[in-house]
């Protein structure tokens, strides 16, 4: 037998385990079946927070670096509030974040709103869930940037997103008029922000 021959014997003996494993993966196994370690929907690829046109509330400007050092929670609003976005906004959000223990501080609350907030939403900020952060962004940017990675949902408005210390906009999760439902929303972001708060240097 050659060296030619041989190395090429040698080279396939090391590459038919892959092979077979590649084989065995495409035919055997359903990834639509396997369990996700998120318990959100991803959103792939991330969209940059800067691309909603995000504004401070007077209307000057607001940039990404503004969102350094700390991961967020993010709600979007469109001026009201209904029951599904107060549940959003009190038990998925600012209770939830408290319960975060030690790993609290390093999660911001935001809310980001298509149009002004009115007398109930503003009254419900102000009394029930005080110290929120708050922004203005474009709406149509907002549905333009989200909605097409936002398999089955009709809007970006009225759902909830983590954002990386680097603006990213990466997971999401609905909101809910009943509270088991609620609940159930809760442990999925709960675990979604531990392991990522603990996989992560930032913040």
């Amino acid at each position: 037998m050659s060296t030619r021959t041989k190395n090429l014997v040698i080279l396939a003996l090391i590459i038919a385990p892959f092979v077979l494993t590649f084989a065995y993966v495409r035919l055997f196994v359903n990834f639509d079946n396997m369990d996700r370690n998120n318990k959100g929907t991803l959103i792939i690829p991330h969209v940059d927070f800067i691309d909603l046109k995000p504004r401070q509330l007077d209307g000057s400007a607001f940039t990404e670096q503004q969102l350094a050092g700390q991961w967020t929670m993010l709600y979007i609003a469109n001026g009201d509030c209904d029951t599904p976005c107060k549940n959003a906004l009190y038990y998925l959000i600012m209770q939830l974040r408290k319960s975060l223990d030690t790993d609290t501080p390093r999660v911001r609350r935001l809310i980001a709103h298509t149009q002004d907030p009115n007398v109930e939403l503003r009254e419900f900020l102000d009394d029930k869930i005080s110290g929120m952060d708050e922004v203005r962004i474009d709406s149509i940017a907002a549905e333009h940037a989200l909605l097409p990675f936002m398999q089955g949902a009709a809007s970006a408005v009225g759902h909830i997103y983590l954002v990386s210390p680097d603006g990213k906009i990466f997971i999401w999760y609905s909101s809910h008029d009943d509270m088991q439902d609620v609940l159930l929303e809760a442990d999925k972001i709960r675990a979604d922000l531990k392991r990522t708060l603990k996989g992560s240097l930032i913040g």
